[in-house]
């Protein structure tokens, strides 16, 4: 297989730029940062929302090139030239089921695209007390929503950038009298390309705003003590990361990607993904995550089907959850 030099300099720029978002944390602690694990609130905004985003290893704030792209990074909406709508839904252990809806309409206008996003987590539980620990024989609803919209445009050939906000609730058991919290965060994000092949360079911070915190005061059914809630911020996290293609033709595509994620309220992570695409057919997926205890190994698959001057996706993902045991996702996507 020959390459030309085009895409030698490509590669060469790549490795550069990773050798540089790579050698800081190679050299920090990675425990550095779990202290602050356990101190955020929402924290299903962390779930990582598309089968083909997770089969990368959610090394994705480069790539963003679909509708989930309003959860990855806002930036990557502005590379969409045609309306897309993508349905992802994933199963985790204890029943508990995330299902997010995402619909990208490019609007000429405007200059740029407008995306807009749902998400609903949900899960029964059985309710319990101090009084009796295995059970009061009623269950409650515990259930996350997320709904919001956002904006990118390329402001030059080179430079993408997008923002949104989403409005957050968190109802926490308020069947049997739990609180709810609500919140309203942004999002913004930016994708460069360096002009060395298909390089690019990506930043993107998502969930940041104000805390969550339960109005009003609890009791204790037991004292009757009355004290107010504490609130906790979001899970703010900041990505940067880099992708470029190092076999990109008529009939086949590779796109490999690296990402650094500083979460607030965790460690450092580092995740590595690679995507080998054949006839706009079929894709095959995996990633890792380096520093991970858990959910480090995902990998997938994507077919594509065109029904007139639709096309239609299909994309799974499986992660492995170690203990928790292993976590599917399946998407589907339309572009019309």
């Amino acid at each position: 297989m020959t390459s030309s030099p085009r895409t030698l300099r490509g590669l060469i720029a790549a490795l550069a730029v990773a050798a540089l978002l790579a050698s800081a944390p190679a050299r920090a602690q990675f425990s550095l940062g779990t202290q602050r694990a356990g101190t955020s609130s929402g924290t299903f905004l962390k779930i990582g929302v598309g089968a083909r985003a997770v089969g990368l290893g959610e090394s994705f704030v480069a790539v963003a090139n679909d509708p989930t792209a309003i959860f990855w990074n806002p930036a990557g909406l502005a590379s969409m030239q045609r309306q897309e709508i993508a349905i992802n839904h994933v199963s985790w252990p204890g029943d508990v089921n995330y299902e997010h809806l995402a619909y990208v309409l490019p609007v000429r206008r405007l200059g740029g695209s407008l995306a807009f996003q749902l998400g609903a987590l949900s899960t029964e539980i059985d309710e319990t007390d101090e009084l009796h620990p295995f059970g009061t024989g009623r269950s409650f609803f515990y259930s996350d929503v997320v709904a919001g919209a956002a904006y990118a445009r390329r402001w030059t050939d080179k430079l993408l950038i997008g923002a949104g906000l989403k409005w957050v609730r968190e109802d926490l058991g308020s069947d049997v009298g739990g609180p709810t919290t609500s919140a309203v965060l942004a999002d913004i994000g930016s994708i460069y390309y360096l002009g060395y092949g298909s390089v690019r360079i990506a930043t993107s911070l998502s969930n940041f705003g104000s805390e969550l915190k339960p109005s009003g005061d609890f009791v204790s059914p037991v004292t009757g003590e009355k004290r107010s809630y504490d609130g906790f911020d979001p899970p703010t996290v900041f990505r940067y990361g880099v992708a470029f293609e190092p076999v990109e033709r008529a009939n086949q595509k590779l796109t490999t990607s690296l990402e650094v994620n500083q979460p607030a309220d965790n460690a450092q992570l580092i995740k590595l993904g690679m995507e080998w695409s054949w006839e706009r057919r079929l894709a095959l997926r995996t990633g890792y995550n380096f520093n991970a205890d858990e959910l480090n190994f995902s990998a997938g698959a994507g077919l594509f089907a065109s029904i007139g001057q639709s096309q239609g996706t299909v994309d799974y993902a499986y992660t492995n959850g170690g203990f928790l045991g292993a976590i599917h996702r399946i998407s589907l996507g339309m572009r019309f």
